[in-house]
């Protein structure tokens, strides 16, 4: 395990010699290929599509787990276009070619047309939350992984692993699979290119150019986990480091992914939000926390987002916190930008359905609040162009225009 060797004070003069503004800090924020500057080509398995509401290829919009988008989002207060009724829990889906394809209940993956809700195909398997999808097909968790036609839902191909797989990313062409205890690395027609093992049991994944990130849980009754870099081309072992974080879910739902930015990537731990560097493994306290962060961090302009039961906002030059925020609205759940602004689910209170909420990436001020449907569980949305996909359990799947 890596050393916890670098301050706060270390890691911002690491970042000296930055201009204020717009300037890029090297390992620190990325706008030249994040932020509202992101574009398809820039981001590591960005898709390009005819759609009009834009892809969103894989959980958390990329195999980078970025959440600066380059859609447009929603510029007022929306109304319910559509709701698809789908059972039990509803995941995040996936996005291409107007489609939107959801895993839920289990074993169940289901496309959807943005265009008014309908369900187009479904498809049974053994195994549910892991998905991505490109130009070539889209990759589910099932019999190992599952290839399926965007337009049928017919099984392509499958490689009939019996362990579950956890999480999928494409990037260049390849997919890179999470099995419970190895990483696995495939091109579009199934075939293995690269496999090798890590520690049990992976949680998510981020891909670079250079490094494959693998986030693992060793003990699901120990609160903490494991980040651990290899190298993409031969799977060869760079380095780990053990983190200890209160884990909130069985499967840690909302800090269980991590951007990967610059040949940084960034989490939390249970007072810090902490960054490695992917190539030498150094950790790095880079903003202490008077609470114990519930989400994972979001970067957007040269700042850095953060849920401590509120959601909060940090200069990353300064790693103060912004001095024009202060925001009341509660937030499990990571925040997600696009276009100038930025959106939450905002938990407001037991008895009531929560609210998708529309902020102000700089003071914090709410543009705009929309109460959900039921009192059933939320989880992140999709921001697209001119469209919000929410998932919620019972009833589905909600798109707000």
């Amino acid at each position: 395990m890596t050393e916890h060797g670098q301050t706060r004070r270390r890691w911002l003069a690491t970042c000296a010699g930055v201009t204020a503004g717009m300037a890029t800090l090297a390992g620190c924020n990325a706008l030249s290929d994040d932020g509202d500057k992101a574009t398809a080509d820039a981001s590591p398995g960005g898709v390009e599509d005819d759609g009009e509401y834009g892809p969103w290829p894989m959980v958390r919009y990329n195999a980078a787990n970025r959440l600066s988008v380059p859609h447009s989002g929603l510029d007022g207060e929306p109304e319910i276009r559509w709701t698809t009724e789908l059972e039990g829990i509803v995941e995040p889906p996936v996005v291409y070619n107007d489609t939107a394809f959801v895993s839920h209940n289990h074993s169940s993956y289901t496309a959807v047309d943005l265009s008014n809700g309908d369900p187009i195909w479904n498809h049974e398997t053994s195994d549910r939350k892991a998905i991505a999808v490109s130009e070539a097909a889209l990759f589910v968790a099932g019999e190992g992984v599952e290839a399926l036609d965007h337009d049928k839902g017919d099984v392509l191909w499958r490689t009939n692993h019996d362990q579950s797989v956890e999480s999928l990313r494409v990037h260049d062409e390849l997919i890179y699979a999470g099995l419970e205890d190895r990483v696995l690395v495939l091109d579009k027609d199934g075939e293995e290119q690269l496999v090798f093992e890590v520690d049990k049991t992976v949680q998510s994944l981020a891909i670079d150019e250079n490094k494959i990130i693998v986030r693992s849980r060793p003990d699901k009754d120990k609160d903490g986990f494991i980040m651990a870099g290899y190298d993409r081309n031969t799977g060869d072992f760079s380095w780990r480091e053990q983190i200890t974080h209160v884990q909130s879910w069985g499967d840690d739902r909302q800090t269980r992914t991590f951007p990967l930015i610059n040949g940084e990537v960034f989490t939390v731990d249970e007072k810090n939000i902490i960054s490695i560097d992917t190539e030498t493994g150094e950790r790095s306290d880079v903003i202490d926390l008077d609470h114990t962060p519930w989400s994972r961090p979001t970067i957007y302009d040269n700042n850095i987002y953060v849920s401590t039961g509120v959601l909060r906002s940090y200069n990353l030059e300064t790693a103060e916190k912004a001095a024009e925020w202060d925001p009341e609205e509660k937030s499990n759940e990571a925040m997600l930008f696009a276009d100038g602004n930025s959106y939450a689910v905002h938990s407001t209170g037991w008895n009531t359905p929560q609210e998708l909420i529309s902020i102000d990436p700089e003071t914090g001020d709410v543009n705009w609040g929309k109460e959900t449907v039921e009192l059933s569980e939320n989880h992140m949305p999709v921001i697209l162009n001119g469209l919000i996909l929410l998932p919620i359990d019972d009833p589905g799947l909600v798109a707000f225009g």
